[in-house]
C-alpha cells in the first residue's frame, strides 16, 4: 500500500464503525460528495482534513498515518 491508499483506509475505517459518508461529511463540516472524493483518492488529505477525519474516526491525528500503515501491514502479510 502507499499514500494513495489512504483513502481507502478510511472507507475502511469508517465501515468498521458503521458511520456513512453523510455523517463523516456532517462531523468534520464538509459534503458528503467530498468524502466520496477523498475515499476516491482524487482529492488530497490536508493536515486539517486528516485532524478532523481522524478524530471523526476515533484515532489521533499523530497515529492516523500508524493506523493506516499498520493496515497496509496485515494486509500485505495476509
Amino acid at each position: 500500500m502507499n499514500n494513495n491508499d489512504i483513502g481507502h483506509w478510511i472507507m475502511v475505517r469508517r465501515a468498521m464503525l458503521r458511520m456513512s459518508q453523510a455523517r463523516l461529511a456532517k462531523a468534520i463540516g464538509v459534503d458528503q460528495s467530498y468524502i466520496s472524493l477523498i475515499e476516491r483518492n482524487e482529492r488530497p488529505l490536508t493536515d486539517e482534513l486528516r485532524q478532523k477525519i481522524s478524530a471523526a474516526l476515533g484515532c489521533k491525528p499523530e497515529d492516523f498515518l500508524r493506523e493506516f500503515q499498520n493496515a497496509a501491514s496485515v494486509v500485505t502479510h495476509a
